[in-house]
C-alpha cells in the first residue's frame, strides 16, 4: 500500500456519526452499546467535535431541566486529517487524536470517515519491513566525514539488501549519530564481522539463529585472515 494512498484506502466511511443535535443521553447510550471510545458530531456535514464517553459523563447533569444536546458541549473544533495526506506528515499528530481513530475530512472540508490508528501504524511498519524477515543492524557514524551511500555499498558489497534505514542523533548528548537498517541477507554472521573488518562501529545487530554454526563460522574466518597473511 502506497502511504500517499493510505489514508483514502484505509478510511471507515461506516463508522457511526453523531449529528450536533442528537441529545447527550441517546449519544451515550450509542457509545456505550456500540463500545465506542469516541465518535465524530458533525453539523451540516462538517465535523465539529470528537466526543468520548468521558466527556458525555462529565456535562450530562443528572436532574438537568432540559435534555441538554451535543451542540450544547463547550468542546473545541477537532483536530482533523486530510484524504489525501501523506501518511508521514500526519504520524507526529496522531498522539493528539482521542481514542484509537481519527476523522479525515475531503478536499472541500466535509467530513468523510475516520481511519484507525492501528492501521496507519501497520502501513508505516510494511513500508519500513519491521514485520518481514530480516535483520537489524546499528552503526555508530561521526557527525562527518561518513557517507550513506558509502555503507550501503559496503551491505551490498556482502550480497546483502538494505530494506530500510533510519538516522537518529547520538543519545546522551554524544556527537555523530546512529544509522539503523533493516537489511535482508543469507549470511548475518558473515555480514557483521565484514563490516567490522571494514572498520565500521557495530552497535548493535540482531540476535542470530544458532551459537554453534556461529563458532564454527568465527573460526572459519579466523582461519581465511590467517591463510591471508
Amino acid at each position: 500500500m502506497l502511504l500517499s494512498e493510505c489514508i483514502d484506502q484505509c478510511l471507515d466511511a461506516s463508522y457511526p456519526v453523531f449529528q450536533d443535535t442528537l441529545s447527550i443521553k441517546d449519544a451515550l447510550a450509542r457509545m456505550q452499546e456500540g463500545r465506542l471510545s469516541c465518535a465524530p458530531v458533525v453539523r451540516d456535514g462538517e465535523l465539529r467535535a470528537m466526543v468520548t464517553p468521558f466527556d458525555l459523563l462529565m456535562e450530562e447533569p443528572p436532574n438537568a431541566k432540559r435534555e441538554l444536546r451535543l451542540k450544547d458541549l463547550r468542546l473545541e473544533m477537532p483536530e482533523k486529517i486530510g484524504l489525501h495526506e501523506h501518511t508521514f506528515d500526519i504520524f507526529r499528530r496522531m498522539r493528539s487524536f482521542p481514542g484509537s481513530f481519527i476523522p479525515v475530512v475531503d478536499d472541500s472540508g466535509r467530513y468523510a470517515g475516520v481511519v484507525r490508528k492501528s492501521m496507519l501504524s501497520e502501513s508505516i511498519a510494511e513500508v519500513f519491513h519491521l514485520g518481514d524477515e530480516g535483520m537489524t543492524i546499528e552503526i555508530d557514524v561521526p557527525s562527518f566525514g561518513l557517507k550513506l551511500s558509502e555503507v550501503i555499498a559496503a551491505f551490498e558489497k556482502n550480497d546483502a539488501t538494505v530494506l530500510s534505514f533510519g538516522l537518529t542523533p547520538m543519545p546522551s548528548g554524544g556527537t555523530g549519530a546512529v544509522e539503523t537498517f533493516r537489511i535482508q541477507t543469507h549470511d548475518p554472521f558473515r555480514l557483521v564481522k565484514n563490516m567490522e573488518k571494514y572498520g565500521y562501529s557495530i552497535r548493535y545487530s540482531s540476535p542470530f539463529s544458532s551459537e554453534g554454526e556461529d563458532d564454527l563460522r568465527e573460526r572459519a574466518l579466523e582461519f581465511i585472515r590467517l591463510m591471508d597473511m
